[in-house]
């Protein structure tokens, strides 16, 4: 699902994420998906994100593991809202 072109070096963790926003944007029932304008605003904030290609959390050929924590919680935007993607169908 990542570019191949990028050769591993890629935030693994703001992958999930863009997963994680992206599955929230498809969910079968309209009522479940986010704003849009949530959907912008978590994605500018994982575009904004500093990436360190020695960080733990970064893709270098590993086996990544998905971690979370608080900190990280606190952080993101909070996307769960009860209403339609705009332009969704």
């Amino acid at each position: 699902m990542v570019d191949p072109l990028l050769q591993g070096q890629y935030p693994v963790r703001g992958l999930y994420q863009a997963l994680a926003i992206s599955a929230m944007c498809v969910q079968e029932q309209p009522t479940m998906r986010p704003v849009v304008s949530d959907v912008v605003l978590a994605l500018n904030f994982l575009a904004s994100s500093k990436y360190d290609p020695n960080s733990p959390s970064s893709s270098s050929g590993k086996n990544p593991s998905f971690h979370r924590d608080r900190d990280d919680e606190e952080k993101r935007p909070h996307l769960v809202k009860e209403t339609e993607c705009e332009g969704s169908s």
